[in-house]
């Protein structure tokens, strides 16, 4: 009987919200939970009750969580209990390797940590819950009073989550869509925040121009946006950026909000169409606590900290993000050794204390600084060699290119015979070198992050199937069944040739020498979102009425937009394909999402003019036979 106690599970993280997440992820999936802040209770607890896994974040106050695991081991109650131990990637590999080694964790998970490998990681140690999980979604409500805007934001990327976190204060609504800890988009029932009425309030059109396209955009269906442009009120660059400022606005705003409800609820995906905000969470929430939260909001921020000394933090997870600070606030920084307390501070900066109360603050909560009651007798700094983006840039792509392309043992550089231990000790020198903060430390260019991340993901793949055995024996038997990829740099260099000469046929409209040459390039260096775009255009190109063959170009330029949603030619393409099977709807949503996403694509602004002056040289007609009868 035994067997079928509910499994239980010990969580020990000093931040609040962070631990109540976690509790009801798991609670969700059916195990019983139960969260402390730091090590006194918890230990009290397990003294008490048996536990079949504990969580420890390795920094809490007082007893660290490494103190823990080992008085964990050395008491026989718990000697053998599974310790799963949460950092952040700074030092990653000499906290891990000494978390195994002296204290006995037995595993580990480096923040940001998304709640699904959380969930797999507890699965493989102790087994799936013995409760049924519900269908119920994540669901963790609370107040503003009690967890400001800025933890929660946090709290979201800390967890990798995506969802929707609604706010409500009052009569006023928000939701401000999350994916994988970004906020991304918000919505709002505030009338002042709507696109036309910021439009007029900007001047940038007139109310006369505002109901008279709305009522255009009501009657035909189609978006305001596309219908300004159309009315030559915008162009799709202003109407592009005015967008992304509102969407930014409405976010903002909410740092102003001292009170009020919040609940977020975790969702997979979400509706197409949204124009999506790329900005950090740590820079939003610097310029929220900045230009729109009270001044008694960011002291009660900075409270806590007032009297403790500020250091660089050992874990940041935004250390090597972009936050967008002046000269002063680098020197404010610069200033944050372990030996000044926020106090002492703001006394020697009196005159610019109104600027350096919101950056602690925001430093603080993002954990970019942290807080200690003794002063820091180590005040030595290391400094980055400086950085030669071009040659970084360059030398990454090449590393790119070929390891994208190589199987999960060759990726690694570990043989099919190697045991575990020697593909997570493989894996730990991967992390150190390509994880993407580190590339990001290195200012590469923004263009690159995609693959940075798309790099990472697989090597973490890799890391993830090679040393769970069932997985690796399956992949082993499906790598044995494939013909060996032609994985060799001049191969890259190859494929990239075929798709340029490819690019010169396509314009001289010479599709079966194009689709010959794209063919060749996907072969040589696989399925590029931009080789699968050209390949499906030319196939498409060289018989337009062949159903079977259009139908197929359009499954391949699907493929190409679930790799990257954000490339501007796939949907064009797309809408240029329903448009010749008179799918007129669906063609005006393809060419919008183009100029959405490429405001430069003259040639979608093209179609959407050409079907609006259609649809009302059809509605004149229908107007004049009307009259006629």
């Amino acid at each position: 009987m035994s067997e079928l106690h509910p499994k239980r599970i010990l969580i020990v993280d000093d931040d609040p919200n962070i631990s109540r997440f976690i509790s009801e992820s798991l609670r969700l999936r059916g195990y019983e939970v139960q969260s402390f802040a730091n090590a006194e209770p918890a230990l009290a607890a397990l003294a008490e009750t048996p536990f079949d896994l504990a969580l420890l974040d390795i920094l809490l106050p007082g007893t660290s969580g490494l103190q823990l695991c080992r008085q964990l081991r050395q008491t026989p109650a718990t000697s053998s209990l599974p310790v799963i131990m949460m950092t952040a990637f700074y030092k990653e590999a000499d906290h891990i390797r000494e978390a195994r080694e002296q204290y006995g964790a037995t595993d580990y998970l480096l923040k940001p940590f998304s709640l699904k490998s959380l969930h797999d990681k507890i699965a493989a140690l102790i087994g799936m819950p013995t409760a049924a999980a519900t269908n119920e979604r994540l669901s963790v409500e609370g107040t503003l009073a009690a967890t400001p805007l800025p933890r929660i934001l946090h709290n979201l990327y800390s967890l990798r989550t995506t969802g929707l976190l609604h706010l409500e204060r009052g009569d006023i609504k928000k939701v401000v869509y999350i994916k994988n800890g970004y906020p991304i988009f918000v919505r709002s029932n505030l009338v002042r925040e709507f696109l036309g009425q910021m439009l007029v309030r900007s001047n940038a059109i007139s109310s006369e121009d505002l109901s008279r396209c709305m009522a255009t955009a009501k009657e035909s269906g189609r978006q305001i946006g596309t219908v300004l442009i159309e009315a030559g009120l915008l162009s799709p660059q202003e109407l592009n950026e005015i967008l992304r400022k509102q969407v930014i606005d409405k976010l903002l705003d909410l740092f102003a909000w001292p009170e009020g409800n919040y609940r977020f609820v975790q969702a997979r995906e979400f509706k197409e169409g949204i124009t999506s905000i790329d900005t950090s969470p740590a820079n939003l929430i610097l310029q929220g606590l900045r230009e729109h939260a009270t001044h008694a909001q960011v002291e009660k921020l900075l409270a806590p900290h007032l009297d403790r000394y500020l250091l660089p933090a050992e874990n940041p997870l935004y250390r090597f993000q972009e936050i967008q600070l002046s000269p002063f606030d680098q020197r404010i920084l610069d200033l944050c050794r372990g030996d000044i307390t926020p106090r002492d501070m703001l006394k020697r900066h009196q005159l610019s204390r109104h600027d350096i109360e919101p950056l602690l603050a925001a430093l603080l909560v993002t954990g970019i600084l942290e807080s200690r009651p003794e002063p820091s007798t180590d005040h030595a700094t290391g400094c980055d060699e400086p950085v030669d983006t071009r040659t970084r840039r360059e030398a990454f792509l090449k590393e790119y290119a070929w390891m994208m392309q190589q199987d999960y043992f060759t990726l690694l550089g570990v043989s099919e015979s190697e045991p575990r231990d020697q593909v997570r000790k493989a894996y730990y020198g991967m992390v150190k070198r390509y994880h993407p903060d580190r590339f990001f430390e290195q200012d590469l260019l923004p263009d690159l992050r995609d693959k940075i991340n798309a790099l990472f993901q697989r090597i973490s793949d890799a890391h993830e199937t090679l040393v769970d055995p069932s997985r690796r024996a399956i992949y082993t038997n499906e790598l044995k069944g494939k013909k060996p990829a032609r994985t060799t740099v001049e191969n890259i260099l190859q494929a990239e040739t075929a798709f340029q000469k490819g690019i010169i046929f396509e314009r001289a409209k010479k599709y079966a020498e194009a689709l010959e040459q794209f063919n060749q390039a996907i072969d040589l260096g696989g399925s590029e979102p931009e080789y699968l775009i050209h390949q499906a255009w030319s196939a498409y190109r060289l018989d337009p009425g062949d159903h079977p063959r259009a139908e197929r170009s359009r499954q391949i330029l699907l493929r190409a937009v679930d790799l990257n949603p954000r490339l501007a030619l796939a949907h064009l393409y797309l809408g240029y394909i329903s448009k010749s099977e008179g799918n007129d709807k669906e063609a005006q949503r393809r060419f919008e999402r183009a100029i959405q996403f490429n405001p430069n694509c003259t040639e979608a602004l093209r179609e959407l003019r050409l079907m609006t002056m259609r649809q009302e040289k059809q509605e004149k007609k229908g107007l004049f036979d009307l009259f006629r009868k």
